[in-house]
């Protein structure tokens, strides 16, 4: 219980020193930041990408095989299959979604790309690539916590240990400061909404600290009703803005694009995932800006959504998992994208606020658009709440959502180039994060080595196919 405390503590002394840092030197510290995230992970992106392919490659054959049988827990899933679906894409994408859903075709658009190539590279940039990452995590610690009767698999794995806590400092520092931005966009839109809607200016501060106070309710009411109620509610107004969306533009062209890319996408997929634009300069700089910093961000995301996925699992066989982390999730993703790519390339939306805006002047899309983003937020806060209390104390999951908002105002006080430095900080904490990531793997690989008894379901056939 001490080394607990002592990890919260360590890791909010390590974002106290790094926006410090930001704040004294901001210069230097971008500098620095910049030459790391050019020479790692622009020379070195493709460690990043080629264990995600591995893994895509991996899990999709075991689905099939009698290891998809494998169960993660005894007894019957906690939650049902349409909740559970909701809370692991509203924790895994959410808010990201509605962000880059227009905005992505169109920079690339804008770059050169022709629009199918343009929507074919967001397929490769949110699809089975960024969603592997949450099953890889997901299935470790669902099977070291209810099959292997690890009760915190992040430190016990890597021996509790120095480097057992140094490595949960780094995954509890990732999520609270990519959290905290997520805390300031979401405030952004939401007050606008009020000055427009209502006529009632609030302070960032003030917006902050009251979607705060809604993930806190969330968390005080349960993980069966707070996060479970939430995400189905954000499930429907999302999949309802899709809808509103494919049908008031162009439904036709969106179905026959869909249907082109899909199979384009499977084909083209090894070499998508495993291109480092060798002999290229050119397009190794651009998959540095792009693809590498895209995969780089997702694993400063794996462990949190990761870990909380695991929580929502038990009883659920890997082939489930599979299905309903990787493959629905994928397919789903890349009709989003083609259908908010293709609306605002055609309608010449600068981002999805305009698009709905332009699409509908009753503002009723607007209003769904933006409870989506509150129900996004709201979800994504609590669950990150709740996986900084599993990695370090009991009882402070309030304490890590009251610091991921006291963050975001200090963020959104200290101006647009400490928010642009935050940015680049995200995508170089996650190389501590994905050196992490793959310690616990090497370490989960050997456990399961050492005690293959542990998997008595694909020795005895289990409880029979998902």
């Amino acid at each position: 219980m001490k080394q607990d405390y002592l990890t919260s503590v360590a890791s909010v002394l390590t974002v106290a020193a790094l926006i410090g840092a930001i704040v004294l030197f901001p210069g230097q510290f971008e500098q620095a930041l910049t030459l790391a995230k050019t020479q790692v992970i622009g020379n070195f992106g493709f460690l990043f990408t080629y264990p995600a392919f591995a893994a895509s490659l991996f899990f999709l054959v075991a689905a099939v095989t009698p290891l998809g049988r494998l169960r993660f827990g005894e007894g019957p899933p906690e939650f049902s299959t349409p909740s559970w679906l909701g809370m692991l894409f509203s924790t895994g994408m959410g808010i990201a979604l509605l962000t880059w859903g227009v905005s992505e075709p169109r920079y690339h658009v804008e770059a050169g790309m022709s629009s199918h190539e343009a929507l074919l590279t967001a397929l490769n940039h949110w699809g089975l690539l960024a969603w592997v990452g949450y099953l890889g995590v997901g299935v470790m610690f669902a099977h070291a916590l209810y099959n292997l009767g690890i009760a915190k698999p992040a430190e016990q794995l890597l021996g509790n240990g120095f480097l057992s806590r140094l490595n949960l400092v780094s995954l509890v520092v990732a999520t609270v400061i990519g959290l905290a931005l997520t805390f300031a966009y979401a405030s952004t839109p939401l007050r606008q909404a009020l000055a427009d809607g209502l006529g009632l200016e609030v302070s960032n501060a003030a917006m902050i600290l009251t979607l705060a106070g809604f993930a806190i309710l969330s968390s005080a009411s349960g993980l069966k009703r707070g996060i479970k109620w939430l995400s189905n509610y954000n499930s429907v107004f999302a999949l309802g803005l899709m809808l509103a969306v494919f049908l008031l533009t162009q439904p036709g062209e969106i179905l026959a694009q869909f249907a082109r890319l899909l199979p384009e996408y499977l084909l083209r997929y090894p070499a998508m995932a495993t291109d480092i634009g060798l002999g290229d300069p050119e397009r190794k700089a651009w998959l540095a800006d792009w693809l590498y910093a895209f995969e780089a961000s997702w694993y400063g995301w794996f462990i949190f959504t990761g870990v909380f996925i695991a929580r929502i699992s038990k009883g659920r066989s890997l082939r489930e998992l599979v299905l309903g982390i990787l493959v629905v999730p994928s397919l789903l993703t890349g009709f989003w994208f083609v259908t908010f790519g293709l609306a605002g390339l055609e309608a010449g939306a600068e981002d999805v606020f305009q698009l709905v805006r332009d699409i509908d002047t009753s503002g009723l899309l607007s209003l769904v658009l933006l409870l989506n983003i509150l129900l996004f937020f709201v979800t994504s806060a609590d669950s990150a709440g709740l996986v900084c209390e599993m990695l370090t104390a009991r009882r402070t999951r309030i304490f890590w959502i009251l610091a991921m908002a006291g963050l975001a105002i200090v963020i959104g006080g200290l101006g647009g180039d400490v928010y642009r430095v935050i940015l680049t900080l995200i995508s170089v904490s996650a190389i501590p994060v994905a050196l992490g990531i793959f310690a616990l793997t090497g370490a989960f690989l050997l456990r399961l080595r050492r005690d293959r008894a542990a998997m008595p379901e694909i020795r005895g056939g289990g409880s029979g196919p998902a």
